[in-house]
C-alpha cells in the first residue's frame, strides 16, 4: 500500500463510521481519544453560522421545485403550500437531528446555540430574503421557528438557558416574540 490517505479519502461515509467504530471497540484508549475529539468538533457551533447556513438553505429553494412536487399524485393532490413545507421540512430535519444529537451527549449549551441559530436564521428569511419561494410558504418560517424550539426546549431542562433563549427572542426576533414565547412557560 503506497498512500494510505488514497484508500482513506475514498470511503463513503458509512464505511468510514463502521471502520471508526470497530477502531474503538479494538482500542479503549483510542476510544476515548475518538470521543475527545468528537465532542471538541462538535461543540464548535455559533448561532451566526447556523443561521447564515439555514438561509443559505431556505434561498436555495425555487418555486420551480414547489410546482414539480406539487399537484396530482398517486396518494391524492398535493397542494402548492404543502409542496413547500414538505421542503422546509427537509431542511430542517437535519439540524433537528443535530440538535438532538447535542442533547443526548451532553452538549446542552451546543443545541442551544444550534436552535438560537435556527430561530434567527428562519426570522431573516421572514424579513429579509428575497427569494419568490416565500410566496409558496407565507406562514411557514414562524411555523417552522417554532418546531426548533419545541425540538430543544424538550431536550433541557436549565432554566438559566431557557432565559438566555427567551432573551435572544425578546432582542433578535420582536416581531416573532410574542408568538414564539406564548407558549414557552
Amino acid at each position: 500500500m503506497e498512500n494510505p490517505y488514497d484508500i482513506i479519502n475514498n470511503l463513503s461515509p458509512e464505511d468510514a463510521f463502521a471502520i471508526l467504530r470497530r477502531l474503538a471497540a479494538d482500542d479503549e484508549k483510542l476510544a476515548v481519544k475518538i470521543a475527545t475529539l468528537s465532542l471538541a468538533y462538535l461543540s464548535n457551533v455559533d448561532v451566526e453560522d447556523v443561521a447564515g447556513a439555514l438561509l443559505d438553505d431556505l434561498e436555495g429553494l425555487t418555486p420551480e421545485e414547489v410546482w414539480d412536487r406539487a399537484g396530482n399524485t398517486r396518494d391524492g393532490y398535493v397542494e402548492t403550500g404543502e409542496a413547500a413545507e414538505e421542503m422546509i421540512q427537509e431542511l430542517l430535519d437535519p439540524y433537528l437531528e443535530e440538535m438532538r444529537k447535542c442533547h443526548k451527549i451532553g452538549l446542552d449549551r451546543e443545541a442551544q446555540q444550534m436552535c438560537m441559530g435556527l430561530l434567527l436564521g428562519f426570522y431573516e428569511f421572514e424579513y429579509k430574503s428575497k427569494t419568490d419561494f416565500k410566496d409558496w410558504a407565507v406562514d411557514a418560517p414562524i411555523f417552522f421557528a417554532g418546531e426548533a424550539l419545541t425540538v430543544w426546549r424538550e431536550g433541557t431542562m436549565n432554566t438559566a438557558e431557557r432565559q438566555e433563549v427567551q432573551t435572544f427572542i425578546e432582542m433578535k426576533m420582536p416581531r416573532w416574540a410574542r408568538m414564539l414565547l406564548a407558549s414557552f412557560g
